[in-house]
């Protein structure tokens, strides 16, 4: 029973450390993932313009990549996203003046897709959700902030397997652990308790997962392919002038997979080919289009598997409407396990420095 209490005082020592430098940086990160998960509805709020469409998508890609050139004419387009129904086609856009369009930020470009009206122009980080986007994924921090990002979900999952097992009681019957008030009759020490409970394993997943999507070599140590899907700008910007326009990429795409369309990411000098998502009665299928000739064929599945679940799980997609309410109270559970951690490892600090007082006085009686 004594190595029992060693080990565990061990562990608490461990699980208290590992919290306490990272705690201004994990709360942050559990809030803006709070954001991320509602981040339509919250865009919806706060930039309606966005959003005040006409009607439903009707006009070809080569007349809203026309507007957004128009609209920002030292840019390239990236991406062009389809609306699944009404809403806004939004294209993603890099500046041409620099390669990978270093230094200046990013533009995203809201457009009607029934007239090709510009409904908002955002470059950077002008929105709250765009701020969110930015800490969440790389911490503000140039190159090495989405590895931070990673190193922090690893953490966090750390965290929180070791604090599901400091709950369990070293004696005694497990129900009585579930009790609010347990030893200490604290609010602080009994909510950790409680709530460090309850969402220790959502958290340990939302963590792993986060950390999955950060480190995607760590999938691949593993042995998992971690390959990106089609999804936003690459560091590569477009080619300047392809060989084929959107139209006709997407009229040789239709030839292989009829179906509407999603998305469509312009080549790059990285990968001279056009991708295009068209959406199927058997679900969203890619297509590769080569710039230069052509052809046309099914693309290989990207980030298929494990990694595609990780981020449909992380972003709150998988369980639906649910599982978004539920990421309100992982995005919470960081900033209240930190609070009332920190305010447990400074009582015990306390009562550390207060015994260590006592034993120095009866040391100094005894020498006396």
């Amino acid at each position: 029973m004594a190595d029992s209490v060693a080990v565990r005082r061990l562990w608490w020592r461990l699980h208290q450390y590992l919290a306490l430098a990272p705690i201004v940086l994990l709360i942050p990160l559990g809030l803006s993932g709070i954001v991320l998960t509602w981040d339509d509805a919250i865009d919806h709020v706060l930039e309606p313009q966005r959003y005040a469409v006409e009607s439903i998508a009707t006009l070809p890609p080569s007349n809203l990549a026309a507007a957004v050139a128009a609209a920002i004419p030292a840019g390239r387009v990236t991406m062009l996203r389809y609306p699944s129904g009404a809403g806004p086609a939004i294209a993603s856009v890099v500046p041409a003046t620099r390669p990978g369009g270093g230094g200046k930020p990013r533009v995203t470009v809201w457009l009607d897709p029934s007239n090709a009206r510009v409904l908002d122009v955002a470059r950077g980080n002008q929105s709250l959700v765009s701020v969110a986007h930015a800490f969440h994924g790389s911490l503000f921090v140039p190159g090495i902030g989405r590895a931070l990002v990673g190193m922090l979900g690893i953490e966090m999952f750390l965290l929180a397997a070791s604090g599901l097992w400091l709950w369990w009681p070293l004696s005694g019957s497990w129900r009585r652990a579930l009790r609010w008030r347990r030893e200490d009759k604290r609010l602080d020490t009994s909510l950790h308790h409680s709530a460090g409970f309850w969402i220790a394993l959502p958290l340990a997943v939302q963590a792993f997962t986060g950390a999955a999507i950060a480190w995607p070599q760590m999938t691949a140590f593993i042995g998992i392919s971690s390959a990106s899907s089609l999804g936003g700008p690459g560091r590569v910007p477009p080619l300047a002038h392809p060989h084929l326009g959107p139209d006709e990429a997407l009229a040789k795409a239709r030839v292989i997979v009829p179906g509407g369309v999603r998305a469509i990411a312009w080549p790059s000098g990285r990968e001279p080919r056009w991708r295009i998502s068209l959406a199927t009665l058997r679900g969203p299928v890619d297509v590769e289009v080569e710039d230069d000739t052509g052809e046309a064929r099914r693309a290989q599945p990207r980030g298929g598997g494990f990694p595609q679940a990780a981020r449909r799980w992380h972003q709150g997609d998988t369980l639906g409407t649910p599982w978004r309410f539920a990421m309100i109270l992982i995005g919470l559970a960081p900033a209240v396990l930190g609070v009332t951690g920190t305010l447990m490892w400074w009582r015990g600090l306390g009562r550390r420095r207060r015994a260590a007082a006592r034993a120095r006085g009866m040391t100094e009686i005894a020498s006396t």
